[in-house]
């Protein structure tokens, strides 16, 4: 076991989790042994609502980094103060004007207590656990009257023509970006100076480290910052190949074999 402490950040989907969205049972051991003596952080574009379990599998009292950074809350520390970077709702009404429904097949926003969508859809709501969530269908420049703190775009079909609409719509409001989801349909709305990378890097601040002892995980576009960031970056086997060129190194396994545990095992020269 090293020394000295590292801020271990890993993604969920496709990276800790396997391809059934669970755990594996000899990692999970080994990251709560892991724990003791670095500080672990889940950062995952997921709401608090679908983290929490993962992060109470792995006994963790650190904090945790929700919607790709947009929201970091200390879930033992109440004391602590959450940190939440939302939309304005007059821009999310805006965007979805400029889109329009000759490009949207449905949209979806959130805070902490209520999923706004244009249809009811099991993939999107399901993706993003509604369970005891108040659920808000119907447009959104007559349904929304909070600031959420995601906006995700379901095109009704993937073409150049629409992803420029989505572009130039978004490019309206200054300090907002697009992210697209591979060749899904799915595109995300994301302020620019926010990420999983800018999160970790004020925790790195707050446990007073060093960016030497920074160690990330992850499998997509999502985790580019937070890869770009570490000296110790890890794309995941399965990754998409643009994020491979942005890590350090290659995990050996990938997110079903796992990959996760093999390397952090190899790195503080476990056997």
């Amino acid at each position: 076991m090293a020394l000295k402490p590292y801020l271990i950040a890993l993604d969920l989907d496709g990276t800790l989790l396997t391809s059934q969205k669970t755990i594996d049972r000899s990692t999970a051991a080994y990251l709560r042994k892991l724990s003791k003596d670095h500080y672990l952080v889940l950062a995952s574009g997921r709401p608090y609502r679908s983290l929490i379990k993962y992060y109470d599998q792995l006994q963790l009292k650190t904090p945790l980094v929700c919607y790709n950074g947009a929201f970091v809350t200390y879930p033992h520390h109440p004391e602590r103060k959450d940190t939440a970077f939302e939309f304005p709702q007059e821009v999310v009404k805006a965007i979805y004007r400029d889109v329009g429904l000759e490009i949207l097949d449905n949209i979806m926003c959130e805070t902490n207590h209520d999923i706004w969508l244009l249809q009811e859809e099991h993939g999107l709501a399901d993706f993003f656990w509604h369970d005891n969530m108040r659920m808000n269908y119907g447009p959104l420049d007559q349904t929304l009257f909070e600031n959420p703190m995601t906006m995700i775009i379901k095109s009704k079909e993937r073409n150049d023509k629409a992803d420029q609409i989505i572009r130039d719509a978004v490019a309206k409001h200054p300090g907002l970006s697009v992210r697209f989801w591979g060749d899904s349909v799915y595109s995300e709305i994301y302020y620019s100076h926010i990420s999983k990378g800018s999160a970790l890097q004020k925790l790195l601040d707050e446990f007073h480290l060093p960016l030497s002892q920074f160690i990330a995980f992850g499998d997509a576009e999502n985790d580019r910052e937070m890869l770009s960031l570490s000296p110790h970056s890890f794309a995941m086997k399965n990754s998409v190949e643009s994020i491979k060129k942005v890590a350090k190194n290659v995990t050996r396994f990938d997110n079903d074999h796992h990959g996760i545990r093999e390397e952090l095992m190899q790195f503080f020269k476990e056997d």
